[in-house]
């Protein structure tokens, strides 16, 4: 008995100093040397964005979710803008780490091993350097530790708060990782599948209600201001499409693939059309007093002409929102302007035609197409038409709007969208080819755009390359303005009167969620046209997650003072460290250990994350438990080289 106490005392001693030791490595990280080269502000722009959220100004994005900014809100309110106290916050919930795996550890591996993962831990953790910077893996990893061991908890009591509390913390965490939002149904999945009963069932489904409960006033708050249900960030897609660009010749960086070059849109359009458009402008005249701005627009779905007035005015700042399509729609829109003067007021519009040659906004899913059915702009689409004419014979739709405008010709066409851009020959073509299986147009800069013969109507059919000719597939003008650009103009001696700075749909809650489904049309078409390639490079990130790797190139890695060094070293340390996990596993797996939730929990970040990321820092949520399994594998080749083993203990799920 006294044996067993003086034991366990022991073993809590050296939990304890493992603890203390992270927390030691967290603080001279923080107030002496980083290995990290971001600083204490890091590199997602938290921050910033906790200040904003500080000073009692709403949330200003959905690019990330919540939980980490508000985290270092607190602390801002509380003690002012001092990045070093959540830092030190996080190393000390940083340094409950050890003690949690060990916890964790003691219910399916014998105490010896459950020691040394604990040690690993406090010693080795890559949670402990980004602990030192302003980044959410160290409070994340805590938070999901604590989930895990309470997890535990909540099935060998069968206790409905230890339920309940799992599903708190499990709705939260995806607010700082949002890749774990699924981690709530998988752990229910795995306490039914592990004891099949009515009553566990019912647990589980307290748990899923509180976890739904916790992402709740998120996603009521996105619901509210995008009419989408968005429980974490619109990051998703973006990441989605940057793994779709990693593939094949680009597998280890998509700066180089020319597919990044259609992340930008050939027209101004949005996708969500069940919330209103909403419309910024700026007047910076002077000159004349200002009397009235409104904003006059109709639709190709309705022709009468509607004028609104801002809902909100900041200065000379107006927002004007027109109404929700709930279709796909052309909007055609013009500012007018009513200004007092000597003479009376005058009334003036922008664009200067007003109603003869408006502005023009889509709203349309098809974010690839061409979405100018009407033909109202001279784009991208009419030069490939254009060019599939001359080629092909093809039939020219709108040839007449296009002649009186001025454009007969890919030649004459692109003359005129880059004339706005290029002062000098830089953006004049100098070779047209045809043949037989495509057409090209090569610019002076030596940029080409190529058209091939079999054309979906995609845009991203089309190869484009950086330089003249990508500044061709984003240039538009109206053919009302270049058809009535002969026309003498009154208002040109007024220029000032223009309105300016106009902006349609560019506020944080119209333009991330239209870009994350932009960048789902783009990674989607991506994986159309080379699913397997897609899988393959999946299949290598699955790996390569868990592995550092960087390179002197900085497109791709992050470059500082002995980078290249930092880098050799973190790779040798990564692979030794997969190697041991991988032992270990397949030790726990001849000696029947228990391990299956804790491998699941690991297996889960590579399927979750490899078709989107290449970066071992989003692996770090489940490297503590990855310690088990290295701590099973050193244990394993200690006691292979002669020394007893200890003795074990109860095994768990």
């Amino acid at each position: 008995m006294r044996e067993s106490c003086t034991r366990t005392a022991g073993n809590r001693v050296i939990v304890g100093a493992a603890c203390v030791a992270s927390l030691g490595l967290g603080l001279f990280f923080i107030f002496v040397w980083s290995p990290q080269p971001w600083g204490w502000e890091g590199f997602d722009h938290y921050h910033e964005l906790a200040l904003e959220v500080a000073r009692g100004r709403p949330f200003p994005t959905m690019e990330v979710p919540w939980g980490y900014a508000y985290f270092l809100a607190f602390f801002y309110r509380l003690f002012g803008d001092h990045p070093w106290v959540p830092l030190v916050v996080q190393a000390v919930l940083n340094a409950a780490i050890p003690a949690l795996v060990f916890r964790f550890a003691t219910a399916r591996v014998d105490r010896s091993t459950a020691i040394v993962a604990a040690v690993l831990t406090g010693l080795f953790s890559f949670n402990t350097v980004y602990a030192s910077t302003q980044s959410s893996d160290a409070v994340c990893t805590c938070l999901f530790m604590v989930a895990i061991v309470a997890f535990d908890t909540a099935r060998n009591r069968e206790s409905a708060r230890w339920f309940a509390f799992v599903g708190l913390v499990t709705g939260i965490v995806p607010q700082f990782r949002p890749n774990l939002i699924l981690l709530p149904p998988l752990l229910g999945a795995f306490a039914v599948w592990e004891h099949p009963t009515a009553r566990r069932a019912a647990r589980v489904a307290l748990l899923l209600l509180c976890a739904a409960g916790a992402l709740l006033p998120w996603t009521v708050r996105n619901y509210r201001l995008t009419g989408l249900l968005l429980p974490t960030s619109v990051h998703g897609g973006v990441q989605l499409w940057y793994g779709t660009l990693q593939t094949g010749p680009y597998l280890q960086s998509r700066a180089y693939n020319p597919r990044t070059l259609f992340e930008a849109p050939a027209f101004e359009y949005t996708s969500l059309e069940t919330v209103p458009i909403i419309v910024e402008a700026q007047v910076n005249c002077t000159e004349e007093p200002l009397v009235d701005v409104a904003l006059e627009y109709w639709s190709d779905f309705a022709s009468n002409v509607v004028r609104v007035t801002a809902v909100r005015t900041e200065g000379r700042h107006y927002t004007f929102e027109i109404p929700a399509s709930s279709r796909d729609a052309a909007f055609y829109y013009y500012f007018v302007t009513t200004w007092a003067g000597p003479e009376g007021r005058t009334v003036r519009t922008t664009p200067t035609d007003g109603a003869r040659a408006p502005f023009v906004y889509f709203v349309s899913g098809r974010h690839l197409e061409d979405l100018d059915l009407h033909g109202d702009l001279l784009d991208v689409f009419d030069v490939v038409r254009f060019m599939r004419h001359a080629a092909w014979n093809e039939p020219l739709p709108l040839a007449e709007r296009l002649r009186v405008a001025g454009a007969t010709d890919a030649q004459t066409a692109v003359a005129i969208l880059m004339r706005p851009y290029f002062q000098d020959e830089a953006g004049e073509i100098v070779r047209v080819d045809y043949n037989a299986e495509r057409a090209r147009l090569t610019f002076t800069d030596g940029s080409t755009l190529d058209v091939p013969r079999r054309w979906s109507g995609l845009l991203t059919d089309v190869a484009i390359t950086e330089g003249a000719a990508s500044t061709l597939m984003t240039s538009r003008i109206s053919l009302r303005s270049l058809a009535s650009s002969g026309r003498q103009r009154s208002q040109t001696a007024s220029a000032c009167t223009q309105v300016g700075d106009i902006a349609v749909n560019q506020v944080f809650y119209r333009k991330e969620p239209q870009m994350m489904r932009r960048y789902l049309a783009l990674a989607l078409d991506n994986i159309r046209r080379d699913p397997a390639g897609f899988v393959r490079a999946s299949a290598y990130r699955a790996v390569r997650l868990f592995v550092i790797q960087g390179t002197s190139d900085r497109l791709t890695t992050q470059q500082f003072h002995q980078s290249g060094r930092a880098y050799l070293a973190g790779e040798a340390v990564s692979v030794g460290f997969l190697g041991l996990f991988g032992l270990g596993a397949i030790v726990a797996w001849r000696r029947r250990l228990q391990l299956g939730l804790p491998l699941l929990l690991v297996v889960y970040i590579p399927a979750t994350l490899a078709p989107v990321l290449t970066n071992m820092r989003y692996t770090v949520t489940v490297q503590p438990l990855m310690f088990m399994f290295v701590a099973i594998a050193i244990t394993a080749i200690r006691r292979s080289a002669g020394e007893p083993p200890a003795r074990p203990v109860p095994a768990a799920g």
